[in-house]
């Protein structure tokens, strides 16, 4: 992948070395970059399957709730290991998380990543209006747990397969959620899939759940549906 200048040089606040270090099977693989002027480029592994944002959209994709919960699984298990290792995503949306050839699900894009611990004050507005975190649009201090709203963006998104608030500009979106605007609660989705992205996107930031919790959730609804699909096989 290329990248002008200017873009390089934001993605070298997030150290390349530091980079290479994170290994997981759900954070897309840093193989290498070039930073020998005019020939920017970083290489990572090739991801056959596009972006979710892609996947959901292009193809109007109505997911099952299973493949739903095994995709926003892998999303957090890679975002919970980044943030185990003090990193802030600061841009997570369905355009940014990525799919092999299994459809594994893996989180990409660290333009804007950061240390937790680096000290100093974190930009403000930064990422991608429509998945930003109230705090961060307020020029608030915040933490990992901005990038717990924007899963709840994201979570919304694999419910209706949608680009949330579609109906207004990106700075209206901005706007309106400071003033505590959310997306329409998806009809039919099931019950407990709300109530967590209700809760991950409440406005205070503390009252947020972890990804580490996000996760638990999650895995026991995915059994519990998987336990009730082999019961009516069997019946």
């Amino acid at each position: 992948m290329w990248f002008t200048s200017k873009i390089f040089s934001t993605i070298l606040q997030f150290d390349l070395i530091a980079y290479r270090q994170v290994q997981h099977r759900n954070v897309v693989r840093f193989i290498g970059a070039c930073t020998n002027s005019p020939h920017l480029c970083i290489i990572t592994e090739f991801m056959p399957g596009g972006s979710l944002y892609e996947y959901l959209h292009k193809n109007h994709v109505v997911l099952k709730l299973s493949q739903l919960l095994s995709f926003a699984i892998d999303v957090c298990k890679g975002m919970e290991y980044l943030h185990q290792n003090n990193i802030i995503h600061r841009d997570l949306k369905a355009a940014n998380l990525l799919m092999d050839s299994n459809n594994v699900v893996k989180v990409a894009d660290f333009g804007v990543a950061r240390f937790q611990n680096n000290g100093g004050v974190m930009t403000a507005e930064t990422g991608t209006y429509r998945w930003m975190a109230p705090e961060i649009i307020n020029h608030q201090p915040y933490d990992q747990k901005a990038d717990v709203f924007s899963f709840a963006i994201v979570l919304w998104e694999l419910l209706t397969a949608k680009v949330p608030y579609d109906t207004m500009t990106p700075l209206q979106a901005a706007l309106g959620v400071r003033q505590g605007l959310r997306p329409e609660l998806p009809e039919n989705a099931h019950p407990r899939l709300l109530d967590l992205m209700q809760r991950c996107w409440v406005d205070i930031p503390s009252d947020r759940p972890s990804f580490s919790e996000i996760k638990v959730e999650l895995e026991l609804l995915l059994h519990e549906i998987e336990d009730t699909i082999e019961e009516s096989k069997g019946s």
